[in-house]
C-alpha cells in the first residue's frame, strides 16, 4: 500500500441512535457487525443519447431504446468490525445532499473513518468539500487506487485551487492512501479492478458484499445489454470487457451488489437468464 501521509482516524464516536428507514435512506443488516445505508444523494435519469453499442452487433438497435433510463446518484455507509466506512460522495452541494442524509440517521461527519473511492468523478467525491473548499469529513482516511490517483494527479495538478479535485487533494492532504487492486483497505475488505470507465477504477468487496461504481450506469439497459457504453467511458473496450465479466462473476457467486447509479436503493443480485443477465432487487428479509 503506497501511503501518501496518514493520520490516525478517530474511533467512532459513541453508537449511533439510527433513524428508520425514509424516501432516501435505506438500512440493510447482514450480520451483528455489518450493516449498510443506501443513501440517495441525487435522483436522476440517463438519457439513451449517452449509449453506443462498442460491439456494433447487438441485437437491440439503438433506435429501440428508451429516451431515458432511470437512475441514481448513490451513496453507501457501511457500519464494518466497529469502523464507519462511506463508500463514494456523491455530488457537490448544492446538487449533492449527502450531509443531510447522513445527519437523518445521525451520522456525524466527524465520525467517519474510511472513504473509499471508486474513482474520481464529480458526482462520487464531490460531497468531500465544502463550499469554501474544506473537508467535510476531518478525521476520515480516504482510500483510491494507485492508478486511479495515477490518472488524475498530473489533471489536478494542472487545476485551479476553486476546482473540485484541486480542492479535494489539498482539503485530503496528508489522509489520501492508495491501494493495488486486490489489496484490502482493512482486513477482509478489498478493492477489485474494474477498469475502462477509468483507468484506477475499481469496486469494493466485503464477504458477499460489492460497492460499485460505474461499472453499469443504466441497469436496464446495461445489464441485459453489456454491449451498450456511456460517454464517458474512458476506454470503451476495457468498459465493455469489465461488465461482462463483473455481470458473469456477480451471478456465479450470488453477492449483493450496491450501485452507485442504480434507482434507489440501488441493491440487488445480478441473475442469469436465457438471454443474458437481469438485476433483481435485494428483498429485506
Amino acid at each position: 500500500m503506497k501511503l501518501f501521509t496518514a493520520v490516525a482516524a478517530i474511533l467512532f464516536a459513541g453508537s449511533a441512535a439510527f433513524a428508520a428507514d425514509s424516501a432516501d435512506v435505506k438500512e440493510f443488516t447482514f450480520s451483528n457487525d455489518v450493516k449498510v445505508y443506501a443513501i440517495r444523494d441525487k435522483a436522476t435519469t440517463m438519457k439513451s443519447s449517452l449509449f453506443t453499442d462498442y460491439t456494433k452487433t447487438s441485437t437491440l438497435k439503438k433506435d429501440k431504446l428508451k429516451k431515458e433510463y432511470p437512475a441514481s446518484v448513490n451513496c453507501f455507509v457501511m457500519r464494518y468490525n466497529f469502523k464507519t466506512f462511506l463508500i463514494d460522495a456523491g455530488n457537490f452541494d448544492p446538487k449533492g445532499s449527502l450531509l443531510t442524509k447522513l445527519a437523518s440517521v445521525n451520522i456525524r461527519p466527524k465520525a467517519v473513518d474510511y472513504i473509499l473511492l471508486t474513482h474520481l468523478h464529480p458526482d462520487h467525491v464531490g460531497g468531500l468539500v465544502d463550499k469554501d473548499g474544506a473537508a467535510v469529513f476531518p478525521n476520515a482516511k480516504v482510500y483510491l487506487t494507485y492508478e486511479e490517483w495515477k490518472h488524475w494527479s498530473p489533471i489536478i495538478a494542472k487545476q485551479k485551487p476553486t476546482e473540485l479535485l484541486r480542492q479535494f487533494r489539498d482539503a485530503y492532504n496528508g489522509r489520501i492512501q492508495t491501494l493495488n487492486f486486490g489489496e484490502p483497505v482493512v482486513p477482509g475488505l478489498f478493492a477489485v479492478k474494474a477498469v475502462g470507465h477509468t483507468p484506477g477504477h475499481c469496486y469494493y468487496r466485503q464477504g458477499k458484499l460489492r460497492f460499485v461504481g460505474d461499472v453499469v450506469h443504466a441497469v436496464d439497459l446495461q445489464v441485459e445489454h453489456p454491449e451498450y457504453c456511456a460517454s464517458f467511458d474512458n476506454d470503451q473496450k476495457q468498459a465493455y470487457q469489465t461488465r461482462v465479466a463483473f455481470l458473469e462473476t456477480m451471478s456465479k457467486e450470488g453477492n449483493i451488489v450496491f450501485g452507485a447509479h442504480i434507482p434507489f436503493p440501488g441493491v440487488g443480485y445480478i441473475i442469469k437468464v436465457d438471454n443474458g443477465y437481469k438485476f433483481d432487487p435485494y428483498q429485506s428479509k
